[in-house]
């Protein structure tokens, strides 16, 4: 159903991309943003990690040298303090991850409706009459559009 919904939207607006291509409206600039997004989160996250590891190691140190653990006893404490580390760095992944989908997402809604009415005010500096700016309901700036439209009419209609 939804295989049939999608070719036929592909049949009304041919120019339309589909799947995670269509995401990116300026790929170079979108990734590079979701990049230095990606790169302060790892920086914050890698520093949380550094401090919980080493406090984490440090009471694993202090645990087996006041209880005087033999390997065996400090195989199966290790064993257990080794999973909240495990849980720590998925979470970072998780984290990570979640920052650079979000950051797409969100710059797909900001900067496809500027790369429209970049396109829109060339051509009509260009002298053309291009047909209104369109923008999709879920895009931010449509107020921006609506008043660009508007003042374009204001300007066909003086001349």
């Amino acid at each position: 159903m939804n295989q049939n919904r999608r070719s036929g939207f592909r049949r009304l607006n041919p120019g339309r991309r589909l799947g995670f291509k269509s995401v990116l409206v300026e790929p170079y600039v979108q990734i590079r943003l979701g990049m230095y997004v990606i790169i302060m989160n790892l920086v914050f996250s890698l520093a949380f990690v550094g401090v919980f590891v080493y406090y984490v190691l440090d009471m694993f140190l202090a645990l087996s040298l006041y209880f005087k653990l033999d390997e065996a006893e400090s195989l199966i404490t290790w064993s257990k303090v080794s999973y909240p580390l495990m849980f720590c760095g998925i979470i970072v992944l998780c984290f990570v991850a979640l920052t650079f989908y979000i950051t797409v997402k969100y710059t797909h809604k900001i900067y496809g409706p500027l790369v429209s009415i970049h396109s829109f005010l060339d051509q009509v500096l260009s002298g053309e009459n291009p047909a209104p700016l369109k923008l999709r309901a879920s895009d931010q700036l449509n107020d921006l559009a609506e008043k660009i439209n508007a003042l374009h009419d204001q300007s066909k209609d003086r001349s």
